[in-house]
């Protein structure tokens, strides 16, 4: 491996100090924001989720619902929880028909 000498001005050193702090600051704010989940029990799913524990119980055995397991204990995530809550939305009569319309008018005019 060759040794190689760079000769650089303190402009140039000042502005890689610079740019090395921006991308330093924007990593470990960008990690700030992803601060780790708190697992909780199955008690507080079953409040999160408004369900009784039997049931949530169910749904674990079926794996029906998000969680993990450590040994002999469930644990959830909340945001999982509430994740799975919205993807069994379904979507209302009107809004189905209205949906069915746009389709209609889109399908006549081609």
């Amino acid at each position: 491996m060759s040794n190689q000498l760079f000769m650089i001005s303190e402009d140039q050193i000042q502005d890689f100090a610079n740019k090395s702090f921006e991308k330093a600051k924007a990593y470990f704010e960008a990690q700030k924001g992803r601060e780790q989940e708190i697992p909780i029990s199955i008690d507080d799913a079953a409040q999160v989720v408004n369900l009784t524990k039997p049931t949530i119980y169910g749904l674990v055995h079926k794996n029906k619902i998000p969680y993990r397991k450590k040994g002999k204990r469930l644990y959830f995530l909340k945001s999982e929880l509430i994740d799975w809550i919205n993807s069994g939305r379904k979507i209302s009569k009107s809004s189905l028909n209205e949906k069915v319309d746009e389709f209609l008018l889109k399908k006549q005019f081609q």
